[in-house]
């Protein structure tokens, strides 16, 4: 029998907090994609230790920003606009 604590994460992937950004009010993390990195909204659970659960909107294996992701969210603001 396995004990978990409450507050664990039940599913999905845990990446370092920097990596999940606010983008218009959402949660994001930048994803690579053929072209560099694009914006992907995510559904965060609980916060640990510097680290974040991600519930959805990305899968295990994926390949995301991490410690510079900040910069990549200014270099949107410098676009069109937040929303892209």
């Amino acid at each position: 029998m396995a004990i978990t604590p409450r507050n664990a994460a039940q599913a999905g992937v845990v990446v370092p907090e920097d990596a999940v950004q606010n983008v218009g009010g959402r949660s994001v993390v930048f994803v690579r994609n053929a072209g560099g990195f694009k914006v992907q909204p995510v559904v965060v659970g609980s916060r640990a230790g510097g680290r974040v659960s991600i519930v959805s909107g990305i899968d295990a294996g994926e390949t995301i920003a991490t410690t510079n992701a900040f910069f990549l969210k200014a270099e949107l603001g410098k676009g069109s606009g937040e929303d892209q």
